[in-house]
């Protein structure tokens, strides 16, 4: 699974209260079964501005611009500016967590001294072992 680098966002658009919705706004991830929301991930949530009529069920977009005018935001227009705007700090906090920065030589060094690699055989006896202690320090 690839998180989609091509600025697609997916927003959940859904009712927040009575009177006010609310956007959210997750990556997009490209799996071998077509591109998914993942929802286990929130960029950013957005209360949407109190409108005359406001859409009936809950609904997801698929927007790809901050440009309000764009058309993904048709069928939203008297939402179409607060939905650009929270795509682009969605987009801004995307970047900033995805963003991969070479590790200077002192924290790979610590990164390597931290790491611990356990044979693939010796794992669950490994993983036993840790839950026998934990238990003990309980019951003892």
């Amino acid at each position: 699974m690839n998180t989609s680098a091509s600025g697609a966002l997916a927003v959940e658009l859904h009712p927040h209260s009575p009177t006010r919705w609310i956007a959210t706004y997750y990556p997009m991830v490209v799996t071998p079964a077509g591109r998914w929301a993942d929802v286990t991930w929130t960029l950013h949530q957005r209360l949407m501005p109190v409108i005359p009529h406001p859409p009936e069920p809950a609904r997801w977009l698929d927007l790809r611009s901050p440009d309000p005018g764009h058309p993904g935001y048709a069928g939203h227009r008297a939402w179409s500016e607060a939905l650009a705007a929270g795509y682009t700090a969605a987009l801004a906090t995307y970047h900033a967590e995805t963003a991969e920065e070479p590790l200077s030589p002192h924290a790979a060094q610590q990164l390597r001294a931290g790491t611990v690699v356990v044979p693939a055989g010796q794992l669950s006896e490994w993983v036993l072992d840790d839950l026998e202690e934990e238990t003990s320090d309980v019951h003892g």
